[in-house]
């Protein structure tokens, strides 16, 4: 868990705008698991506590980043035309990125921002050597990020990690040989040592969701990342070949395997480079 807080005043003709930001960072919160706390210490002057999973923490901040600035451009303030608005909303996501990644000193002050530095996405899916795979996972990472706030459809965010899975693998076992089948694409990278069994040993999320139990289940020789990309293969068939059903549940348990086994595999195409 990675928990933290900010502190910051603001003047009366924003406070419309801090009372929909507040409400808005607390439902997406809410929806990732993460704790969003805040109390009044003095007039116009707020603490704000945020607590949950990291890995959620870091989703989080990407997307108040995107969302605030559109819900403070359409607050019922009259003393502050739409633009401001909007940089105030940017502002508040920025107060909270600079609460999960700098110490401060004492309360910060609200105010209107053009952008934010402070903004990271929550999967590091770059890979210099390879930009045209790096431009394909930026989808992916949105469609993650999408698939958190029931913007995107099970079976799009199931065939969109198989699409990002199969182009990795080909990255890394398949640039110059013909086209190889998912299943072909698991072996190959298992007999090469890439889906060892600590590949998925630690970084999984403490959110206190149910266990999928997945990773825990070793059969033999298959390591937990084969097992998942295997589930994934199958399942994908089954949703898309024969309307199969079974696409949420699987991704309510599995989607932040998928993500973090993406951005380990990634790691390695860089290393590679």
């Amino acid at each position: 868990m990675a928990g933290f807080d900010f502190e910051f005043t603001y003047t009366q003709a924003q406070e419309p705008i801090v009372h929909v930001c507040q409400a808005a960072a607390r439902t997406r919160a809410r929806r990732l698991g993460i704790s969003w706390k805040w109390r009044t210490l003095a007039l116009r002057h707020v603490v704000v506590v945020v607590d949950g999973n990291s890995r959620r923490t870091d989703l989080l901040g990407y997307r108040l980043e995107r969302d605030l600035p559109l819900v403070a451009e359409g607050c019922g303030s009259f003393a502050l035309g739409p633009r401001q608005r909007a940089r105030l909303g940017r502002g508040f996501a920025d107060m909270m990125l600079r609460g999960r990644h700098v110490e401060q000193d004492g309360p910060m002050l609200l105010r209107g921002v053009a952008d934010t530095y402070y903004c990271y996405p929550p999967y590091d899916y770059s890979c210099p050597g390879s930009r045209r795979l790096q431009a394909r996972l930026s989808i992916t990472e949105e469609l993650i990020v999408g698939w958190n706030f029931e913007e995107i459809a099970p079976e799009v965010l199931l065939e969109e990690l198989h699409t990002a899975c199969e182009l990795v693998l080909e990255e890394l076992v398949n640039r110059r040989a013909k086209r190889l089948s998912f299943a072909q694409l698991i072996a190959t990278a298992n007999d090469s040592g890439l889906l060892d069994s600590g590949l998925l040993d630690s970084g999984l999320p403490d959110s206190g969701l149910p266990d999928s139990g997945l990773l825990l289940s070793l059969v033999g020789e298959t390591t937990p990342a084969v097992a998942l990309l295997t589930e994934l293969k199958d399942l994908r068939k089954d949703v898309r070949h024969r309307a199969a059903e079974g696409a949420r549940p699987w991704l309510n348990d599995h989607w932040e395997e998928v993500a973090i086994l993406l951005e380990r595999l990634v790691s390695r195409v860089t290393s590679r480079a």
